[in-house]
């Protein structure tokens, strides 16, 4: 189990103290070895300094610590079995050593681990003994250093135990709690685009439907139509039909549906076909499409939006305007230019009042999204320019098809400027 985690203060505080207890350990441990067991000093500093230095790492390098800790200890055994002064095999300066490093492998790590550190210390005690027959004859000494110190280490490492899994049970709760919010938030947005692919079915798509089936119906509701005019509402009702096309595509995406993910987007070689829309709608339209071989789908869907989104906003603000759409390489980059003429003031209508104002704010999100650069703005002559520059290809950068169909929702019919 993972322990919970801790805030800066609460590790400093663990740290200071373990220094603390290490520190106070070897203060006392030292001169104790030396003193009453007559151990010379060089070897009792070395033991008691492998004894609390181990209690210190043991947080950060447990299985290190407990081997070495267990290896100091049996080293100190070994040093202490010539003298019959104190508890042996295990001296009381051993038993606070080893209860506190049972302490913190019982809070810090796993019980598994504790628990064979504790079987391994209650070993050592007794190989201590088999070794050295000389003690074998004081058989209360070592045996009640030994059932202290197995007792005495059992109780402690059996509460820390209990402490570090109440510890762990918790930050798994924790976790478990973040994993069910996510879920929960990660619902509640795909609750919002199923509402918001609602909405923009009941708000648009009714309505292109309407204008679709009235643009289809007409020649035969009017008599005597003259062609252009049956040209016309021909190219309304293709329109209409391609925007339901995409709408549904949109709504598919937005609902999570796969098929709507595979459903084909438009890409550089259905630029003639939207400029042969936007001629019908009587804006005179010149495309001049270069080479496009190796252009990623990404980039192609993006460029199409922007000539797409350009036209929308010469369409609604220069009607009739000459204008030029130019598509190709420059240099490392696909360029797009979009470039209308003054428009004839008389013969514009004013823009609806329910103008948006979101059509190049959504282009430039576009354009940025796929790592690329574009440039907008009025002409010399009155009339209007916007310039793109994007990447040959993205597949290798963080954008996906996923992305591709959801920037869509970008995308505003007869957007302003």
């Amino acid at each position: 189990m993972t322990p919970a985690p801790r805030s800066t203060w609460q590790v400093l505080a663990m740290r200071i103290g373990l220094v603390v207890v290490a520190g106070s350990l070897f203060a006392v441990a030292a001169p104790v070895t030396s003193v009453v067991y007559g151990v010379p000093v060089p070897l009792s500093l070395l033991v008691s300094a492998v004894l609390s230095i181990t209690i210190g790492i043991a947080p950060w390098a447990p299985r290190t610590a407990a081997v070495a800790h267990l290896a100091a200890l049996g080293a100190l055994g070994l040093l202490t079995a010539g003298s019959s002064a104190g508890p042996w095999p295990v001296p009381v300066t051993g038993i606070i050593g080893l209860s506190v490093l049972l302490v913190v492998l019982g809070v810090r790590t796993s019980w598994r681990l504790t628990a064979v550190v504790w079987a391994a210390a209650t070993v050592v005690p007794l190989v201590l003994v088999a070794v050295s027959p000389g003690r074998w004859d004081q058989a209360d000494v070592w045996t009640a250093s030994f059932v202290v110190s197995a007792g005495d280490t059992l109780i402690l490492s059996a509460a820390a135990v209990v402490i570090g899994q109440r510890r762990s049970i918790r930050a798994e709760l924790e976790a478990a709690r973040r994993d069910a919010d996510t879920e929960q938030a990660r619902r509640r947005a795909v609750e919002e685009r199923a509402r918001i692919a609602r909405e923009l079915h009941d708000v648009v798509a009714h309505s292109m439907s309407v204008v679709h089936m009235q643009a289809e119906s007409a020649p035969y509701r009017v008599t005597d139509l003259p062609d252009g005019a049956r040209a016309e509402f021909a190219a309304i009702a293709e329109t209409s039909r391609t925007a339901l096309r995409e709408m549904r595509q949109l709504l598919g995406t937005l609902r999570g549906d796969e098929d709507a993910e595979r459903a084909p987007q438009p890409r550089l070689v259905d630029l003639p076909t939207l400029v042969t829309a936007t001629r019908a709608a009587g804006i005179p339209v010149t495309l001049d499409v270069g080479d496009d071989s190796g252009v990623g789908r990404l980039t192609e869907l993006t460029a199409y939006r922007v000539v797409q989104e350009a036209l929308g906003n010469v369409a609604r603000h220069a009607s009739g305007a000459s204008t030029v759409v130019t598509v190709g390489r420059h240099g490392s980059r696909l360029r797009v230019t979009v470039t209308n003429a003054a428009p004839d003031v008389q013969g514009v209508p004013p823009a609806p009042p329910d103008d948006g104002g979101f059509g190049l704010a959504g282009m430039r999100e576009r354009v940025t999204a796929v790592g690329g650069t574009i440039d907008h703005g009025p002409t010399t002559d009155g009339g209007f320019r916007v310039v793109a520059d994007l990447p040959l290809h993205t597949d290798d950068q963080m954008h996906t098809d996923d992305q591709m169909h959801s920037d869509d929702q970008m995308h505003t019919d007869g957007g302003t400027r």
